[in-house]
């Protein structure tokens, strides 16, 4: 199955701003969907959550 990911731009500017080891881990974590820990959200028809683990 193909999936479609969007990042949003608000999204996308928050990721910007982290330290690069925190950006490659939030990369990582997306580009490896659909595993990991994936929510959908509440009141929401099509947008889903990926929680990333902190170090």
């Amino acid at each position: 199955m193909t999936y479609k990911i969007t990042i949003r731009p608000k999204a996308l500017k928050f990721i910007e701003k982290q330290d690069k080891s925190q950006r490659l881990r939030i990369y990582k974590a997306i580009y490896n969907l659909p595993s990991g820990d994936v929510k959908k959200l509440v009141n929401s028809k099509n947008d889903y959550r990926l929680r990333v683990r902190r170090l």
